[in-house]
């Protein structure tokens, strides 16, 4: 995100003499189309109308970064990073994620002031990050990949999408996640993991509350609040980091969701491969 040009959408036409305004193309990306409003303004919006105080959700922030220290202490995400390398002269590897803050703490969220309401809750201590990032995944029929001699890591067994106001984009994860149940006949029980993109802590604690999910089974490794939320990265982030998790653990059936811009959010069921 680090790159994202900044737009200039009037100069197709012959030039006058005058300044000519550009857009910061990142502000665009979390700017709702159908709205205008900032995506931090929806989630002060969830955060009203689901009753996400503030207190709940640095709490959130607080177990995301924890989480997220814990894993990296173990090695959980070594298998799912692949190093890249700064340019120049001094060329680094990098090798580990560097937004993460494990010296979090509730006493030092607390002194964070709202960014979108001067009476709200979303802070950038308990929303996602802004930061780079990169994924990649290879879907195929079962049976190309057999005739290829490939074993998978999982199925994609079932994907769910929905739509709501987009000024509750963030809570749209609820209804996508209902849609999934309706037709594969699982449950919320009947998952091993949920990997649910944390745009922002008020949301993620509205979803994770009204879709009836065990806050145990979801982001085991922490999300977006620590991890940071590359837009357009985090759905292949999420699909790889549930793929992985399943074969480490042994685990059968895992679930990514997460919102999108606009008001849409879609939910998609994994299935270890031959499990």
């Amino acid at each position: 995100m680090s790159r994202t040009p900044f737009l200039d959408f009037h100069s197709r036409g012959n030039l006058r003499l005058g300044n000519r305004v550009t857009l910061d193309g990142t502000l665009a990306i979390l700017t709702d189309p159908f709205s205008e409003q900032h995506m931090g303004v929806t989630a002060e919006n969830v955060a009203d109308k689901f009753n996400v105080s503030r207190a709940e959700q640095d709490d959130f922030a607080v177990e995301s970064q924890r989480r997220a220290a814990e894993a990296a202490a173990q090695a959980a995400f070594a298998e799912e990073i692949v190093s890249v390398f700064s340019g120049g002269r001094m060329s680094t590897e990098v090798s580990t994620d560097e937004h993460p803050k494990p010296e979090t703490t509730i006493e030092t969220l607390a002194t964070l002031r709202p960014v979108f309401r001067a009476e709200g809750t979303v802070t950038a201590g308990n929303a996602s990050g802004i930061n780079d990032g990169g994924a990649a995944t290879v879907l195929m029929r079962e049976s190309d990949a057999r005739d290829r001699g490939l074993s998978g890591l999982v199925t994609l067994e079932a994907v769910a999408t929905a739509a709501m106001e987009p000024e509750l984009m963030g809570y749209a994860p609820v209804i996508a996640l209902d849609r999934l149940w309706q037709q594969t006949g699982l449950t919320p029980a009947d998952v091993d993991v949920f990997e649910l993109n944390e745009a922002f802590a008020s949301q993620a604690i509205a979803v994770i509350r009204d879709a009836g999910l065990d806050t145990e089974k979801v982001n085991p490794y922490g999300g977006a609040i620590a991890l940071g939320h590359p837009v357009g990265a985090t759905g292949a982030i999420l699909t790889v980091r549930a793929a992985l998790h399943l074969k480490r653990h042994d685990l059968e059936y895992a679930v990514v969701t997460m919102c999108i811009g606009g008001g849409q959010a879609l939910a998609a069921l994994l299935r270890r491969w031959e499990y």
